[in-house]
């Protein structure tokens, strides 16, 4: 008596095939590229002691993006005074009362933009900003 079982399937392959099926759609949906947000402006910064005292130094800075769709919120955020929060551009002040000559300060200057929508994408970018301190600038020697 050789019975032979009909073939089975095994577990395993099932959902392998769902979610190559659920990969398909998701790409066929959403014609997008992958969202890229990058930050531009003043990476380092060169200040005298005598600056860095008397008042808060700023930088400046906006955004490139790419591979998201309008319309969109954005949000700044970091380690020092930013002046407008929701735009794309924006100054941040920093601090540096106690500076002195010859020391490297380091902050960081960071944003969130979400697109609008119930499946809106949110991506976050940050980088550090150097500010060096200097006795005076060479062109300012005695």
């Amino acid at each position: 008596m050789n019975t032979m079982l009909p073939p089975q399937r095994r577990p395993f392959e099932a959902p392998l095939l769902h979610v190559a099926e659920y990969r398909t759609d998701y790409s066929a949906s959403r014609e997008l590229e992958q969202p890229k947000v990058c930050i531009r402006g003043d990476m380092k910064l060169h200040v005298t002691e005598a600056e860095a005292a008397l008042h808060p130094i700023t930088g400046r800075y906006c955004i490139e993006m790419t591979g998201m769709q309008e319309p969109l919120h954005v949000l700044w955020y970091g380690e020092g005074q930013v002046l407008r929060h929701q735009a794309r551009s924006t100054e941040i002040a920093f601090d540096m009362r106690d500076a002195r000559a010859g020391e490297i300060w380091t902050y960081l200057v960071a944003l969130q933009v979400t697109e609008s929508g119930v499946q809106g994408r949110v991506v976050q970018s940050g980088v550090f900003v150097q500010i060096a301190v200097h006795e005076n600038f060479p062109h300012q020697a005695a």
